[in-house]
């Protein structure tokens, strides 16, 4: 749901970002139904969506990765060590964000990611519980439709923090995680 609730939150912005999902078990298969049916009533089509297994490939290629709990933001730092200033779990890329402020126009996704990621607390892991979101998969309906709010939300917040108000858009390449798990 991260990854097409941030790429509606970043076109409505002008920016072509690649949003890609990717998780840290890889079930390859398609999104849930209670996914695609929350997403389509927000007038987004996830049905042909199908997870895919994070690689050291993904990690590389993508400028910034975003992981629902902290644990997926530590299997990016597995795959990558140097990821380690563009992989945030994904309330805590909002919060520390906020501090930072919009990106300048002159600045690049990874450098603003480098300046967020400064803020981080020395010598522990990224985020702190409430940045986290609790996967829905295997929870009813109304379970998801909370998640998605709160994605919504925290979607819509970065995609302003990446590109604010009469910014120009460019092309990025962004990777949501989660365990892979048909959500």
């Amino acid at each position: 749901m991260a990854m097409g609730l941030l790429a509606h939150h970043l076109a409505l912005r002008g920016m072509d970002a690649r949003v890609h999902s990717a998780g840290t078990i890889g079930w390859g298969g398609p999104a849930t139904d209670h996914a695609v049916e929350v997403l389509a009533g927000r007038g987004i089509d996830l049905s042909e969506h199908l997870s895919r297994r994070l690689s050291g490939g993904i990690v590389g290629d993508a400028d910034l990765m975003l992981g629902m709990t902290r644990d997926h933001v530590g299997g990016v730092v597995i795959h990558d060590p140097s990821a380690t200033d563009r992989a945030f779990v994904m309330g805590e890329i909002v919060r520390l964000g906020r501090r930072v402020g919009p990106r300048r126009p002159d600045q690049s996704l990874r450098g603003w990611c480098t300046e967020v990621a400064a803020l981080r607390p020395p010598n522990r892991p990224p985020g702190i519980a409430a940045d986290e979101v609790d996967d829905p998969v295997g929870l009813g309906l109304e379970v998801y439709q909370a998640t998605a709010d709160r994605l919504d939300r925290l979607c819509a917040e970065l995609a302003a923090l990446l590109l604010p108000d009469g910014a120009q858009g460019e092309v990025v390449d962004i990777d949501p995680l989660d365990d892979g798990a048909p959500t």
